[in-house]
């Protein structure tokens, strides 16, 4: 039997507004700006009426969202020193990552986002030690905190040694990643070979392209190129619009990182049917399940080996684009906002 007193908290709940507050400053910094971006907008109706610290107006994905401008460099003295001046008060402030206010602010409740532990898995001992510090500030400042894997929860656990992290994997749009037709303007404007294989990334030295370029100069499959896209690269970054085309012309996308948080570009490839050979290491394999082909991120004879596999094999290459598209069913960003909506009605409320 329901118990009245429960419905009628549950139907005043349902009355109370929540002032939030999201620090959108990193929209368009690589992955936390996509998990913003995708996330906003969903925050933008009842029970919360949404304000927004930016870094400038007229920003498209967020016209029509009250916003208060705030220019201070992201890790500066000078943004922590603004903070409490550029938070509103408001019931309850996010932070879409650890840079969080290290002051009072005039917020009721706080939640910030951890994504990774890569600083303090892979960074000099100066860099670990600030990561170290600031991430457990952020722990105990935060009322709830969020991470975006179950990898990264067990490392930021095992680094920081605290925290009560809420588990909520990051969505796919399948509007924007889907099947494109072959485009020949895109193929002669980054002179794109007729059978290549994808890698899009960084140098960064946890992305391993130096390990990827001498694996596949042993695949030796014939006409088979390897193309590599992103920033300090050849072929420089290109446009967002461009991707799910490069996604969808090319024989694979391999992702050989050693160290990743969640991981997007391996579901943005399948989500536009291309098949998928990655790295077993961190939160990969949490994120592409049985879609893809794995390998040893530091063994670049293995790593040549798979490529090869997929390469070759027909059979293999269209079982692996079937299960990409069953896997990215998986995560889907109305389910990453209605979690997170939760946790933010579940602190304001307790």
């Amino acid at each position: 039997m329901n118990n009245p007193v429960l419905i009628l908290l549950e139907s005043a709940m349902m009355f109370c507004m929540i002032d939030l507050c999201i620090d959108a400053r990193m929209a368009f910094c690589s992955g936390i700006g996509v998990y913003i971006r995708q996330l906003v907008p969903f925050f933008n109706a009842a029970p919360f009426r949404l304000r927004l610290l930016v870094d400038r107006f007229d920003q498209p994905w967020c016209c029509g969202i009250e916003q208060i401008l705030f220019r201070a460099p992201i890790y500066s003295v000078k943004e922590q020193l603004q903070y409490p001046l550029k938070v509103p008060k408001c019931d309850l402030f996010w932070s879409p990552h650890y840079n969080v206010p290290l002051l009072p602010i005039r917020a009721k409740k706080r939640i910030a986002t951890i994504h990774d532990a890569c600083h303090l898995a892979l960074g000099t001992f100066e860099k670990k030690m600030y990561a170290k510090w600031v991430m457990r500030r952020a722990l105990a400042r935060s009322d709830r905190a969020i991470t975006v894997s179950q990898f990264s929860k067990v490392e930021i656990e095992k680094f920081v040694g605290c925290g009560d992290l809420k588990v909520i994997h990051v969505g796919i749009n399948r509007n924007t990643f889907s099947r494109k037709p072959s485009s020949e303007e895109i193929r002669k404007k980054y002179r794109l070979p007729e059978r290549f294989v994808l890698f899009i990334g960084n140098f960064k030295p946890h992305k391993n392209i130096e390990r990827l370029i001498r694996a596949f100069s042993k695949v030796n499959v014939s006409g088979l190129e390897l193309v590599v896209v992103g920033k300090g690269t050849a072929l420089g970054q290109v446009l967002d619009e461009e991707l799910p085309v490069l996604y969808s012309m090319a024989e694979m996308f391999v992702f050989p990182s050693l160290y990743e948080g969640f991981g997007l570009p391996p579901l943005e490839a399948m989500s536009c049917g291309c098949p998928t050979v990655v790295s077993n290491a961190a939160s990969i394999p949490e994120v592409c399940g049985d879609a893809s082909v794995y390998f040893n991120p530091e063994n670049v004879d293995e790593m040549a080996d798979a490529i090869r596999r997929v390469a070759v094999d027909e059979k293999l290459r269209a079982k692996l684009i079937q299960r990409g598209l069953e896997r990215v069913e998986v995560f889907k960003w109305e389910k990453t906002a209605m979690e997170h909506r939760k946790v933010f009605e579940e602190v304001c409320f307790a």
